[in-house]
C-alpha cells in the first residue's frame, strides 16, 4: 500500500569556508559575487523513512529573483548533507557538503515549481532517504561566471517541500543454514527493516506446503518434518520454497521468497521385511529337515519397502559366489556343505540400500559308491569256487552318504540268462551304516551250469539308484558241440547256433591280416598305424586332418561336465570365411559365432572379424570389426559413432587438442561457478547481494573493492565487510559508522 507524505524544509545558507549563515529561511548556490561560493543547507526535521520502499520523489520550490531572468534554465546541484534532523550550527558550508546526489534543471527566478525527480537522481535520493537522511544541500565547486559577473547557476530558494510517496518495505528471509536434515531445526531469519513488521513464514516444497509460523518477528525456528521427504522419492534432497509475507499494522505489504534445501537423513533407508527361503525339490525337506548338497535348489521371497515415500528400485542377492537382481529367484543347485550365507540388498528410489543376511545349513551329499562287484560260481554251500558248480557266490561293497542320518539305503541282487532280458531278484543286502559289505555271499538260486548268466548290483538311496553287472559264464570244459551240430566252443559248453566262442584268451601265432578283418599287429600302437588311425588320447596327428561335411562341415568337441555334454564347434562355413562357435544345443538353431573373413568371402570386409547369433534359426549380424567397416561403431557399444576424427570429436563431445589454446573457453567447461555486479552500500545499513543465478552448491568466496577510489575519501571509508554468505547471496556493509555510501564492485566464486 502506498502512502504519500509532505514535509517543509529549514533551510540556511553558508559561504563554503564560514560557519555563520550568510543567509537564513533561504538556500543559495554558487554566487552572486565571485569573491565566495555558497552551500544551500536544508533539512526536513521530523521526516524520518528509513527501511521504506520510495516510488516517488517531489520537490516543490518557491525561489526569489536572483540571477540572469525568469526565462533562464539554471542546474541544480543536489548533494548529501553530513549532518542530519536539523541545521547545525558552527559548520562550513564546506563541511557540510557530502556526495553528488545528482542535477535536476528548472526556471528559479522568482517563482514556484514543483520537480519531479527521475533517473539515477531519483535513485540516490531514494537510496539516501530510506537510510534515514533528511538533510540536503545544493552546491557546485565549479560554478561558471555569466557576462553580468554572478554565476550562471545562482539561485535562491525561499521555500522547499518534499513530497515522498512510499510503500513499507518487505522483509527477505535467511537463515542459518542452507541447508537442513528433515527432522532438524533451522533457524529463519526475517531481516526485517522495522520494528513495527511482522511476519508470516509458509513453505512450498513438492506438491505440498503449509504455514510455519505467523506474528514473527525478527526469527522463528522451524523443523521440517521428516514426512516431507515423501515429496522427493527419487532423490535425496531437494528445494523448499519459504515465503516471509510482512505485516504492518495487520496488513500484507508484500512477499519475498527464498529457498532452502531440505535433505533426508542418512538414516532414512529402505526395510526389508522379510527373506523367505523354501526348498523348490519335492520331498527333500521332508525327509532331510534341511537343504542337501547337489540336490537342493532355493526359492527365494524378499519382501522390502521403500522409507518415507520412495519406492524399490533394484534387488541384489548373492549365494555361493553367483548373484541375482529379482525379488523372487530360485537358485541354482546348492554345491557346498556346511553353513552358507545368503546376503541380500535392497535399493531404493533415492540411491539409499538395506541388507539383510541369512544363514542356511547345508548337509553333504555324494552319489553313491559302488567300489566291488564280483561273482563266481561255487559249490552248494558257496565254502570254494567251483567252475562247474551250479550256486554262485558274490563279493559287493557300497555306501551312500548318511545326509545326517537321514538318507536311505538299499542294496539288491538280480540275474537273468545272457540271452534274456527280464530280470529277477537274486537277493536283498542289508546295509550296516550306510554301507553294504559282503564277502562271498552265497545267492539262493541254482544257476545251470550249461548256461551263461548275468548278475547285476543295485544300490539305491533317496535321490537313485546305481547298478553295475557281471557275467558268470558255463562251466569249464575242452570243447563243446551246440546241440544242431553248427556251433562250436573252447573252455565252455556251446550256446549259440552257428558260431564259435571262447571261453578262453585266443592267441593266435600271427597277427590276424587285414585281408582277414584283423589288424595285421599285436600291438596297439601299430594296429593305429596300419589302420591308418590315431589313438583317442595321446597320439599325435602329423598330416591334413580333412573334414568334408555340405554346407557347414564341422569339428566337434564335446567336454562333458556335471553330466551335461557342452559342444565347442570349429565350423567351416564358406571360402574365404573360417568360424568357432558356441552352440547351445546339438541342433545348431542357437549359437553365438565369431567368424574371420578374407577379401576371398567380400573384398570389403578383408581383415573382418564378425560377431553373429542364430536365435531359434535365425541369423542376426551383430557386429563387423575391420580396418575399412562399412559402419562406425556407435558410441553406445564403445566406439565413436563416425569414421573420421572430425565427426568423432562431436559424437563423443570433446574438443580438438589443438584447439584448446584458441578462442574463449565456454562457462560450462569452467572448473567452478561465479557471478559479479556493482552494490551501493554505506557503514548504517547493510545491502543485500544476490548471486543465485550463479546455481552455488556450496558457500562461495566473495570479493569486494571499491569501485572508485578518491583523495578525498580517507582511508575510502573504511572496510568493506562481507557477512551473512550463503549459497544465494549475502550481506555488505562499510565498518564503522559512516553513512555516505560508496559504490563498490563484486565478485562470487565457487563450486
Amino acid at each position: 500500500m502506498a502512502t504519500t507524505v509532505q514535509y517543509t524544509a529549514s533551510l540556511c545558507t553558508r559561504k563554503t569556508n564560514y560557519a555563520s549563515n550568510a543567509k537564513s529561511g533561504a538556500a543559495c548556490q554558487e554566487y552572486y559575487d565571485s569573491s565566495y561560493n555558497y552551500v544551500g543547507i536544508f533539512c526536513f526535521p521530523g521526516m524520518n523513512l528509513a527501511g521504506k520502499v520510495i516510488t516517488d520523489i517531489w520537490l516543490s520550490v518557491t525561489s526569489a529573483k536572483a540571477g540572469y531572468g525568469a526565462s533562464h534554465t539554471k542546474t541544480v546541484y543536489l548533494r548529501k548533507a553530513l549532518y542530519q534532523n536539523s541545521i547545525a550550527s558552527g559548520v562550513t558550508g564546506y563541511g557540510y557538503v557530502g556526495d553528488a546526489l545528482g542535477t535536476f534543471s528548472g526556471s528559479f527566478w522568482g517563482n514556484s515549481g514543483s520537480y519531479a525527480m527521475s533517473g539515477s537522481l531519483f535513485a540516490a535520493m531514494a537510496s539516501y532517504i530510506a537510510q534515514g537522511n533528511n538533510a540536503f544541500t545544493i552546491y557546485n565547486p565549479s560554478p561558471v561566471q555569466s557576462s553580468y559577473g554572478y554565476s550562471t547557476n545562482y539561485l535562491q530558494w525561499t521555500s522547499v517541500v518534499l513530497t515522498v510517496t512510499y510503500e513499507e518495505s518487505v522483509s527477505n528471509p535467511t537463515f542459518s543454514n542452507s541447508q537442513v536434515d528433515l527432522g532438524q531445526p533451522v533457524t529463519i531469519y526475517t531481516n526485517r527493516q522495522s520494528s513495527a513488521a511482522t511476519h508470516t513464514l509458509s513453505y512450498s516444497f513438492g506438491e505440498t506446503g503449509g504455514t510455519i509460523a505467523a506474528n514473527v518477528g525478527d526469527s522463528a525456528v522451524w523443523t521440517p518434518p521428516l514426512s516431507l521427504a515423501e515429496q522427493i522419492p527419487n532423490a535425496t534432497s531437494g528445494t523448499c520454497a519459504v515465503i516471509c509475507t510482512t505485516y504492518y499494522g495487520g496488513t500484507a505489504v508484500g512477499s519475498r521468497v527464498n529457498y532452502l534445501t531440505l535433505s533426508v537423513p542418512t538414516s532414512v533407508v529402505p526395510v526389508i521385511s522379510g527373506v523367505t527361503l523354501t526348498e523348490t525339490t519335492p520331498n527333500i525337506t521332508a525327509q532331510f529337515g534341511g537343504f542337501v548338497r547337489a540336490k537342493s535348489r532355493l526359492a527365494v521371497s524378499i519382501s522390502a519397502s521403500g522409507a518415507q515415500g520412495s519406492t524399490i528400485s533394484g534387488y541384489r542377492s548373492v549365494l555361493e559366489g553367483t548373484a541375482y537382481t529379482q525379488a523372487s529367484f530360485t537358485s541354482n543347485t546348492l554345491n557346498t556343505a556346511g553353513d552358507q550365507d545368503i546376503s541380500v540388498t535392497v535399493t531404493d528410489s533415492r540411491g539409499r540400500t538395506a541388507t539383510a543376511s541369512r544363514t542356511i545349513s547345508v548337509l553333504d551329499w555324494r552319489p553313491p559308491a559302488l567300489t566291488r562287484f564280483t561273482a563266481e560260481r561255487c559249490n552248494a554251500d558257496g565254502s570254494a569256487p567251483q567252475t562247474d558248480g551250479d550256486r554262485v557266490r558274490i563279493t559287493a561293497a557300497a555306501s551312500v552318504s548318511p545326509v545326517g542320518n537321514k538318507n536311505t539305503m538299499s542294496g539288491k541282487v538280480y540275474y537273468k540268462l545272457s540271452a534274456y532280458t527280464a530280470w529277477t531278484q537274486a537277493a536283498a543286502l542289508t546295509p550296516v551304516d550306510y554301507a553294504v559289505n559282503v564277502v562271498n555271499l552265497l545267492l539262493p538260486p541254482t544257476i545251470n551250469a550249461l548256461n551263461s548268466y548275468d548278475l547285476k548290483i543295485e544300490v539305491s538311496d533317496f535321490f537313485g539308484t546305481i547298478s553295475q553287472q557281471v557275467s558268470i559264464g558255463t562251466k569249464k570244459v575242452m570243447m563243446d558241440f551246440y546241440r544242431d551240430g553248427t556251433g562250436v566252443a573252447f573252455g565252455k559248453v556251446a550256446e549259440t547256433s552257428g558260431r564259435v566262442e571262447f571261453a578262453w584268451p585266443v592267441k593266435l601265432s600271427s597277427p590276424l591280416p587285414l585281408a582277414d578283418g584283423g589288424t595285421g599287429a599285436n600291438s596297439g600302437a601299430l594296429a593305429c598305424y596300419n589302420l591308418g588311425a590315431v589313438r583317442k588320447s595321446g597320439d599325435t596327428m602329423t598330416g591334413n586332418l580333412n573334414i568334408q561335411g555340405s554346407l557347414y562341415p564341422s569339428l566337434k568337441l564335446l567336454p562333458t561336465y556335471n553330466g551335461t555334454t557342452n559342444n565347442t564347434v570349429f565350423e567351416g562355413s564358406y571360402i574365404g570365411a573360417s568360424s568357432f562357435s558356441s552352440w547351445e544345443d546339438f541342433s545348431g538353431n542357437n549359437r553365438r559365432m565369431l567368424e574371420v573373413r578374407t577379401k576371398k568371402y567380400a573384398s570389403a570386409l578383408d581383415n573382418a572379424v564378425l560377431l553373429r547369433t542364430c536365435d531359434n534359426g535365425q541369423w542376426a549380424q551383430h557386429r563387423v570389426f575391420h580396418a575399412g567397416m562399412e559402419t562406425p561403431v556407435p558410441v553406445m557399444n564403445g566406439g565413436t559413432g563416425a569414421n573420421n576424427a572430425s565427426s568423432a570429436r562431436a559424437a563423443l563431445g570433446v574438443n580438438n587438442a589443438g584447439n584448446l589454446n584458441v578462442g574463449t573457453l565456454p562457462v560450462e567447461r569452467l572448473p567452478f561457478k561465479y557471478a559479479y555486479g556493482t552494490a551501493t552500500i554505506n557503514g548504517v545499513s547493510s545491502v543485500y547481494v544476490s548471486y543465485s543465478n550463479a546455481g552455488f552448491t556450496q558457500i562461495p568466496v566473495v570479493i569486494a573493492a571499491y569501485s572508485t577510489t578518491g583523495a578525498n575519501w580517507s582511508g575510502d571509508n573504511g572496510a568493506i565487510k562481507v557477512h551473512d554468505k550463503t549459497i544465494y547471496g549475502c550481506g555488505m556493509i562499510v565498518g564503522g559508522a559512516f553513512n555516505t555510501n560508496r559504490t563498490v564492485d563484486w565478485f562470487a566464486f565457487g563450486v
